[in-house]
């Protein structure tokens, strides 16, 4: 059964998604670039009975409404989460507790001269839940998983506005570039539903991300929205 299998050892599972992204960096520009979009994720995972691990990767390529200038998302992300929580009530399973998420990534806007990229690092502390269900179809082992993250504390890095790279890194002109961030400055939340089934002696997943990661730093707005849609398998 796939409660069994998932709670007496590692489950790791490969997970492939494409949807749409809604992006904007006013460092770059004040308008979203959000129109022909296309996002690509990859995810590895490993999941444990008091622990969850993964690491991914991300590119988005997307228009202005003018549908003139392109710009490029993409990042890196790994994190661990300790489910410090676990309660089993019948066919549901539920775990809580902090989570470690460190961010490298990028915007690139075939626009901007002088500066035209932005780049992005953070390392949060986040609270992190996941919800099973099982339950039998046809005779065969189902799984519901229901699993999110929101940012609580940390550190982030952000120049200032109006501040170039180069007077950062050439010039060594620091401004509170490395900025305390917390949920208020840092208003997020990344979620997920998959179902897990069998199919052909091997058992996949099907299932939405979604991701709302937004931040106001050093007089600089920023959102990431996307949707996307996942297939993946147990390796």
């Amino acid at each position: 059964m796939a409660q069994e299998d998932i709670q007496t050892k590692p489950v790791k599972r490969l997970l492939v998604g494409f949807g749409s992204a809604n992006v904007m960096d006013t460092y770059l520009s004040p308008y979203s670039y959000k129109h022909k979009d296309i996002r690509l994720d990859w995810m590895y995972e490993e999941c444990r009975e008091k622990r969850f691990e993964g690491v991914g990767l991300h590119f988005a390529t997307m228009e202005n409404m003018a549908r003139n200038v392109r710009e490029y998302d993409f990042g890196l992300y790994i994190h661990t989460a300790f489910h410090l929580l676990h309660r089993h009530i019948g066919q549901f399973d539920m775990k809580a507790g902090p989570m470690g998420y460190l961010y490298v990534g990028g915007l690139y806007n075939e626009r901007n001269g002088n500066n035209p990229a932005q780049a992005r690092l953070s390392l949060m502390a986040d609270l992190s839940a996941m919800v099973t269900y099982d339950f039998s179809l046809w005779n065969k082992s189902f799984q519901l998983e229901y699993s999110f993250d929101i940012p609580l504390v940390g550190v982030a890095y952000s120049p200032q506005f109006g501040q170039s790279y180069y007077e950062q890194f050439m010039l060594g002109d620091y401004d509170h570039n490395c900025v305390f961030a917390h949920f208020i400055n840092t208003p997020s939340l990344r979620h997920r539903l998959l179902l897990n089934f069998p199919f052909f002696d091997k058992r996949w997943f099907v299932g939405y991300n979604g991701v709302m990661d937004q931040s106001k730093y050093n007089g600089l707005r920023y959102h990431s929205y996307s949707h996307s849609f996942l297939i993946g398998w147990k390796l």
